[in-house]
């Protein structure tokens, strides 16, 4: 879907692009291109004061070392619930993670401070094209929920864009916790295709970012009469940042293919999963464009993008 400017699905419009937001640094509300748009989003503010250093990587290569983690003396994930390493099962290298969406899942320490300025990232496959329920792709365990969890979730009544990626942030280890979501709609066709998903959380902005195959996809609600309001006055658009995000350091484990929350892990993930990374710091909108599209070879490290700031 690269190289689309918009696309219109039934009652909605999703603006897609190499980015929605101008350089960086350089503080530029930009509209949403396309008919019926009747929201912006804004250029991430600048401010990530934590250096940005890979601490993890799972290729999910060799069955004979499962977790086997790319990073010296980063942590070993261990698959659990039935969950399988498969040659030819991934997207990159040389096998893939998979799930049965039942009980399998992968888990290690947490590599980062989820309190502080992180990204993940993560190629992913569902078995069918549009689950029908919830599904996670990783998260962060704390005692009674989950710091941050990444999820496929279906379609929803008034909202924009249909199916949808989340990202989720929690600000306490509580079961009743403020959480904020952001939502990317675009920059996708299939669930059954590979994605390349990748959340980033600012810390000093307090914002939460959703990336789905490199692309920062908003779908926004129609004002076909041009009034300024939706022309359904339900509808809620689908905005891949999320601001006032804060969030507690998840002291458990990190979870892939499931989510923890009241005190209880589910929404397993059913299909595939490869190549999860895991940053300290908030990569930019080009390094994160950079590992979802430069394939071969890509090394284990923090892009170098001289223009990124």
């Amino acid at each position: 879907m690269a190289g689309l400017s918009g696309l219109l699905v039934g009652a909605l419009s999703v603006a897609l692009g190499p980015s929605a937001w101008a350089a960086p640094h350089t503080p530029t509300a930009v509209t949403a291109s396309g008919a019926g748009q009747t929201s912006t989003t804004a250029q991430p503010p600048a401010g990530n004061a934590v250096p940005r250093e890979v601490t993890a990587r799972w290729e999910f290569d060799r069955a004979s070392e499962a977790g086997v983690n790319s990073v010296p003396g980063g942590p070993a994930m261990t698959p659990g619930g039935g969950a399988r390493l498969v040659p030819g099962a991934g997207f990159m290298g040389e096998g893939g993670l998979l799930l049965d969406g039942k009980r399998g899942y992968s888990s290690s320490a947490v590599p980062v401070d989820t309190g502080n300025s992180f990204t993940m990232t993560a190629w992913v496959k569902a078995d069918v094209e549009e689950p029908t329920r919830r599904m996670t792709l990783v998260s962060a365990a704390g005692n009674a929920t989950s710091s941050f969890r990444v999820d496929f979730v279906p379609a929803l009544a008034h909202r924009a864009g249909g199916a949808a990626w989340e990202a989720t942030m929690a600000r306490t280890d509580t079961a009743g916790s403020r959480t904020v979501t952001a939502v990317n709609a675009g920059a996708w066709n299939s669930g059954a295709d590979w994605n390349h998903l990748a959340v980033v959380y600012d810390a000093p902005a307090q914002q939460l970012r959703l990336y789905v195959n490199g692309q920062f996809g908003t779908a926004t609600c129609f004002d076909d009469n041009g009034d300024g309001a939706a022309d359904d006055p339900q509808c809620v658009p689908a905005v891949p940042a999320a601001d006032h995000a804060r969030s507690f350091t998840a002291q458990r484990s990190l979870q892939v293919g499931r989510a923890k929350s009241h005190g209880t892990f589910g929404d397993h993930w059913s299909g595939a999963i490869d190549d999860v990374r895991a940053f300290r710091g908030a990569l930019s909108d080009r390094q994160i464009g950079c590992l979802s599209t430069q394939l071969d070879g890509l090394p284990t490290e923090v892009p170098h993008i001289p223009e990124a700031g």
